[in-house]
C-alpha cells in the first residue's frame, strides 16, 4: 500500500474517531445536564405541590371546623366563629402566597386541577359564611372539594412521575348529619 494513502487513512481514522467520541461524550454530558436540570425543578414542583396543598388543606379544616360549630357536622369541638374566620383569611392570603410558586413551577394540567380545587373551597367557605346554612350544601361542596384534592394530587403525581398507583378511593363516614339534623339526599 501506498505510504501516502496509509498516513492520510490513519489521519481518517484519528479524525472519526475524535468526531465519534466528542458527539458521544456530547450527548452523554448533556443527557447528564438534562436529568440534573429535570430533578432539581421536580425537587422546587414537588415542594410548592406540598405547600400549596397544605395551604388549601388548612382553609377545608377551618371551613370543616366552622361547619361543626354551626351543627352542620357531627363530629369536632366547636370553635370561636370570630377567630375561625381570622384564620380562614390569613390561611387564604397564605394559599395566593403558594399558589404563585405553582403558577411558575407547574405543569398546565396540575396548575388547572388547583384552580379547581381552590374554586371548590372557596365555594365551601361561602357556604359555611352563611347565616343559615344548609347542611346538605356543605356536604355537597365539603365533597367536591375532596374530590377536586384528590384531582389535584393525580396531576401533581403525574407531573412528578410517581407511578405508585392511584389514590385510595374516598369514604365519607365522618359527614354524617347530626342527629336532630336530617341526612343530605
Amino acid at each position: 500500500m501506498n505510504p501516502i494513502v496509509a498516513q492520510v487513512l490513519t489521519i481518517v481514522g484519528v479524525l472519526l474517531g475524535s468526531a465519534a467520541t466528542f458527539v458521544v461524550t456530547s450527548t452523554t454530558e448533556r443527557t447528564r445536564w438534562r436529568r440534573a436540570q429535570s430533578a432539581r425543578w421536580d425537587d422546587k414542583r414537588l415542594l410548592a405541590y406540598s405547600e400549596y396543598a397544605n395551604a388549601v388543606k388548612r382553609m377545608v379544616r377551618l371551613c370543616r371546623r366552622i361547619a361543626e360549630t354551626k351543627g352542620l357536622l357531627a363530629t369536632g369541638q366547636p370553635v370561636d366563629l370570630d377567630s375561625a374566620f381570622a384564620d380562614l383569611a390569613e390561611a387564604e392570603t397564605e394559599r395566593a402566597s403558594r399558589w404563585e410558586t405553582v403558577l411558575l413551577l407547574g405543569e398546565p394540567a396540575t396548575i388547572s386541577a388547583a384552580r379547581a380545587w381552590s374554586e371548590q373551597v372557596w365555594r365551601l367557605e361561602h357556604v359555611v359564611r352563611g347565616d343559615d346554612p344548609d347542611p346538605s350544601s356543605f356536604t355537597d361542596a365539603y365533597r367536591s372539594a375532596m374530590r377536586l384534592r384528590n384531582e389535584f394530587y393525580a396531576a401533581a403525581r403525574a407531573d412528578l412521575d410517581i407511578t405508585s398507583g392511584p389514590l385510595p378511593e374516598l369514604t365519607w363516614k365522618s359527614l354524617e348529619p347530626p342527629p336532630d339534623r336530617p341526612a343530605a339526599p
